[in-house]
């Protein structure tokens, strides 16, 4: 039985654990929507190498509901160090919402 519960683990992920999330709120430039989505910090993010700097890289596209026939992708980039703590971020199509708004 040992053997089955292995394998189903291999197939499903492995693990119970789920991965650390960054949650990400912005505001559409064009339409004023709050959107809201997810960064996965071991899925996510692409390896740079700067030189001697190990760097984590991530972008993504996100788009509102549609409810206001606005469809606009607004591109996020974040910039992570070595042991993925946010150094940078940047935005286009809309501007990033803080928790407290």
């Amino acid at each position: 039985m040992g053997f089955l519960k292995k394998l189903g683990r291999l197939f499903s992920g492995g693990s119970s654990r789920s991965a650390p999330l960054l949650d990400v709120t912005v505001r559409c430039s064009r339409c004023h929507e709050i959107i809201s989505g997810q960064i996965n910090l071991h899925n996510d993010l692409s390896l740079q190498y700067e030189g001697d700097t190990t760097r984590y890289f991530c972008r993504k596209g996100l788009v509102g509901t549609g409810e206001n026939h606005c469809f606009q992708q607004i591109y996020i980039e974040y910039t992570f160090d070595a042991s993925r703590n946010m150094i940078d971020r940047r935005i286009e199509g809309g501007e990033f919402v803080d928790e407290g708004e």
